[in-house]
């Protein structure tokens, strides 16, 4: 006997008393779930992605372009003991110029959200009309 030809049941039965307490108690929930609510834990939940993004941007830029730096000195280190070892001036002065704009960027990014809107970025949920004048 397979089972979806089971005589069994998967549920117990609704009994009426607890589907006409359901009913009753309906019209006392309505005010409490509105679409509000939702709303505002997605706005928040939208924050903390944010945030966590920006936080993860920031230690990237932070890591990678210390790593980048450092390497940089180091090649060049190495370049100014013996010239002839095969270390390439042109990636050293490559690691050095990314390192320092990754380094530089979590600046830039805020200076630049800071000058042009005044403001910095933030996530409010709020819908907004776009306005055309003729």
């Amino acid at each position: 006997m397979s089972a979806f030809s089971s005589p069994r049941r998967p549920f117990p039965q609704v009994r009426p008393a607890a589907a006409l307490a359901t009913l009753a108690m309906t019209p006392l929930l309505v005010s409490q779930a509105h679409a509000q609510a939702i709303d505002t834990i997605m706005q928040q939940s939208t924050g903390h992605a944010l945030g966590a993004w920006a936080y993860f941007l920031n230690a990237f830029c932070w890591i990678v372009g210390s790593i980048m730096l450092i390497m940089c000195g180091m090649g060049w280190y190495q370049h100014q003991r013996n010239p002839n070892a095969g270390s390439r001036p042109g990636l050293m002065v490559a690691a050095g110029v990314l390192g320092g704009v990754l380094l530089a960027f979590p600046f830039l990014a805020k200076t630049a959200s800071f000058t042009l809107f005044n403001q910095g970025p933030t996530v409010t949920g709020e819908q907004q009309q776009m306005k055309f004048d003729k």
